[in-house]
């Protein structure tokens, strides 16, 4: 990971991130003033499930895959975050542990803005903190409503137990056997 120094230069790529696209430019110049740009390489970690984590992350370039593990340990890649998406949000409202990895797909570039400089940015600037957090709330909603829909998706895949019910009878009833 490289820390990139000259972040205004950023402005208007950030621009065009979901959560920032209505930010005014000086409210965006500000934002991008207590934020740091990180660079990533292929296949590097940005997030580790079970971490605690502080901070929010945006996807500048590149692309993002999330994962989590499963009973047996074994990563399940569960999604993608692209360019102009934002992770790992729910560390700014929860100081608990990460439930996902997030690993780099490509090369990618991060915008990571920290807990404490984004509650700081809500209380100094409070017009454009406002549309911020209207906008986090409404991405993980979004993001709840894909997970049920995910979840409502798999209970249909799942076994019809009264189709399995009667193939099984079929098998076992006894007036199907044949006679001797």
């Amino acid at each position: 990971m490289e820390t990139e120094s000259n972040i205004l230069q950023y402005l208007p790529i950030v621009k065009n991130i979901q959560i920032f696209h209505w930010l005014h430019e000086d409210e965006l110049q500000k934002m991008l003033l207590i934020s740091s740009i990180h660079h990533y390489d292929k296949g590097e970690k940005i997030i580790t499930q079970g971490e605690v984590g502080d901070c929010l992350y945006a996807v500048v370039n590149g692309t993002v895959e999330v994962s989590v593990k499963d009973s047996n340990k074994k990563d399940i890649a569960i999604s993608k975050i692209e360019k102009g998406e934002i992770f790992g949000e729910s560390a700014i409202f929860l100081a608990t542990k990460r439930t996902a990895t997030v690993a780099c797909s490509s090369e990618t570039i991060v915008m990571k803005i920290s807990r404490k400089n984004l509650i700081f940015y809500f209380k100094t600037y409070a017009h454009a903190g406002n549309k911020l957090l209207m906008l986090m709330i409404l991405n993980l909603l979004n993001k709840l409503k894909h997970a049920n829909e995910d979840l409502v998706l798999e209970k249909q895949s799942d076994l019809d137990f009264n189709y399995v019910d009667t193939l099984i009878q079929e098998f076992i009833t006894e007036s199907d056997l044949p006679s001797d």
